[in-house]
């Protein structure tokens, strides 16, 4: 039997913690034997979840760490709500007992803005990771020797596994699932679940609310918006905002976490499927109104940031989880 262990923080995500059960509880229905044993361990043996949920755990100071721990997002949603969070005393306990858990060969998963928590035990230094895709240039600040990616659903590097946005929750579930017990459990789990095993969040990510944090890339962001189908370079955008390149991309790196060149491919990617999910428009002329070279390249933009090809996007084409 391997010990998976469910590491509660108050105020955590209720929903994250419920998937967390029903998945387990799925592959040991689906296996027709205990094969996994679920726990919950937080800084108290009662912890309140986010809604006023009450949980019953064991202890940490009592809780010797087992073989996987999943962390569930924090419940926080802004920058300040997280920072206050990750200053408290059950953060700081979680903290010193995920150290342990590292130390002693524990797989580590985190989802959403539980993420931070792991960069505050220090176990994102020098590895990629993920979180909800709006916090990207947060987490970067709060661990800046982590290789943080705003547009994969799972990212795993080595023992430690994290994920996007709440709902990729699931997303990490199943990703752990396929690594523990393999991919014809974690293909009959998606089934029975009716959950896509989803490989990126660039699809649902906004540019233009990454942009609002700072005036300067905002203003170009809008500006590349309404010449979408023209040709952009770093020289012609640092021009537009009046900045030198270097500048420049250090103020989208810092607002968005991306390039100024990055920049303009999410614009792009994110027109692309607004036009693909809501039109008929042949894929030629998509690709001329977003300012690409022709399909081939609409199906590669497409293809490297959703995992699908643009044809799958289309209206009423159901996409069945593999």
């Amino acid at each position: 039997m391997l010990g998976i262990d469910v590491l509660v923080l108050d105020g955590a995500s209720a929903s994250a913690v419920g998937t967390t059960i029903d998945v387990v509880s799925a592959a040991n229905r689906i296996l027709g034997e205990p094969a996994f044993d679920l726990r919950f361990v937080a800084s108290e043996s009662r912890v309140v979840l986010r809604g006023g949920l009450v949980a019953a755990a064991q202890p940490l100071a009592r809780a010797r760490p087992r073989d996987v721990i999943v962390t569930p997002g924090l419940g926080a949603a802004e920058p300040q709500e997280i920072a206050d969070r990750l200053d408290a005393a059950d953060v700081a306990a979680a903290c010193r007992w995920l150290t342990r858990a590292n130390a002693g060969g524990a797989d580590i998963a985190a989802s959403c803005t539980a993420v931070f928590v792991l960069a505050a035990a220090g176990l994102l230094d020098e590895r990629r990771c993920v979180t909800t895709w709006w916090l990207g240039a947060d987490l970067t600040r709060v661990a800046p020797a982590a290789r943080v990616v705003i547009d994969e659903m799972v990212v795993r590097d080595g023992p430690i596994w994290t994920a996007g946005s709440a709902f990729a929750h699931i997303d990490l579930m199943l990703a752990l699932m396929r690594h523990l017990g393999g991919a014809a459990l974690t293909d009959e789990l998606a089934n029975r679940l009716v959950a896509d095993q989803r490989t990126s969040q660039a699809s649902f990510l906004i540019p233009s609310h990454l942009a609002a944090r700072d005036a300067t890339v905002a203003d170009l962001e809008s500006f590349v918006r309404s010449r979408l189908d023209q040709p952009h370079t770093l020289d012609s955008l640092a021009r537009r905002s009046g900045l030198s390149p270097r500048t420049l991309a250090r103020r989208t790196g810092k607002a968005v976490g991306l390039s100024p060149l990055q920049l303009v491919q999410r614009v792009r990617l994110e027109r692309s499927l607004h036009l693909l999910r809501t039109t008929r428009m042949p894929l030629e002329q998509i690709a001329c109104a977003v300012g690409l070279a022709d399909a081939a390249a609409l199906h590669r933009l497409v293809k490297r940031h959703t995992g699908r090809s643009p044809g799958a996007l289309r209206p009423g084409v159901a996409v069945k989880a593999s």
